[in-house]
C-alpha cells in the first residue's frame, strides 16, 4: 500500500540560481571587457607618450652629445626598438579583445538558440546536479511540477518525490556509474495538485543528469 504523499514545502522568497539563464553570467563577462579594453586605452596612452618623450630626448641628444661615442646612439636605438616592440604588443592585445568579443557574442547567440530549442521542447525536461538540484527546466517541466520555470530552479526532485525518496536517491545516484539511460519510474506531487506516476529517461555524467519525464497521459497520446 502507498504511503501518503507529504506536500513540499516551497520557498518564494527569491529566484533560485540564474540559469538561461547564465544572463547574470554575460553581464559580468560584459563589464569585464569593459576593464580590459579601458586597461588597453591607458596603455595606448602611455605608449604614445612614450614615444613623444622619446622624440624629444632624440632630439636633444642629437643637438647636443657633439662627439660623444657611439655607446649612447646603440642606448637610443634599443629604446627605440623596445617601444616599437610594446606598441606592437598593444595592437595584438586590442585585436585579441576583439576576437574575444566575438567570440563571446557567437557563444551567446549560439546558447539562445539551443534555450529556445529546449525550451519548446513538448516533453518535461530537466537537467540537474546528480544530487538532482534542478539547474535548468523548460516550460513543459515548470506546467508539469506547477511552478514558474524562475522559481523552480535550485530545487531538488527529490522535494517532489512523495514515496520512497530515499530509494529515488539511490536509483538516481546509480544513473552515473551506468554506462548508458536509465529508466526512473516514481511518484511525483506537483504543487498543490495530486500525485502523479511519472517514468523518467535518465542519461548523465558526474557533472549533471538530464531527465525526461513522462506522464501516463503523455504515453497514451504519444503511443496512441
Amino acid at each position: 500500500m502507498r504511503g501518503r504523499c507529504k506536500t513540499p514545502v516551497y520557498r518564494t522568497a527569491g529566484p533560485g540560481p540564474l540559469s538561461r539563464h547564465g544572463r547574470a553570467a554575460g553581464g559580468v563577462l560584459s563589464k569585464g571587457y569593459i576593464t580590459r579594453g579601458e586597461s588597453s586605452g591607458r596603455l595606448e596612452l602611455q605608449i604614445v607618450s612614450a614615444l613623444q618623450r622619446f622624440t624629444t630626448l632624440q632630439r636633444r641628444a642629437t643637438a647636443e652629445r657633439g662627439d660623444q661615442p657611439k655607446l649612447f646612439s646603440r642606448a637610443l636605438k634599443e629604446l627605440q626598438d623596445a617601444l616599437e616592440e610594446l606598441r606592437v604588443a598593444q595592437e595584438q592585445l586590442v585585436e585579441n579583445r576583439a576576437r574575444m568579443e566575438q567570440m563571446q557574442q557567437d557563444l551567446t547567440q549560439q546558447y539562445e538558440k539551443y534555450w529556445q530549442l529546449f525550451d519548446l521542447l513538448p516533453q518535461p525536461y530537466v537537467v540537474t546536479k546528480p544530487d538532482s538540484t534542478i539547474v535548468e527546466a523548460n516550460k513543459a517541466a515548470a506546467d508539469l511540477f506547477n511552478i514558474s520555470q524562475r522559481f523552480l530552479l535550485g530545487k531538488t526532485i527529490s522535494v517532489f518525490v512523495c514515496e520512497e525518496r530515499g530509494r529515488f536517491l539511490v536509483e538516481a545516484a546509480r544513473v552515473n556509474a551506468e554506462s548508458g539511460p536509465m529508466t526512473l519510474k516514481f511518484r511525483l506531487r506537483p504543487r498543490e495538485r495530486a500525485p502523479i506516476d511519472v517514468s523518467a529517461r535518465v542519461a548523465g555524467d558526474a557533472a549533471s543528469l538530464r531527465w525526461v519525464l513522462t506522464t501516463p497521459d503523455e504515453h497514451h497520446q504519444h503511443h496512441g
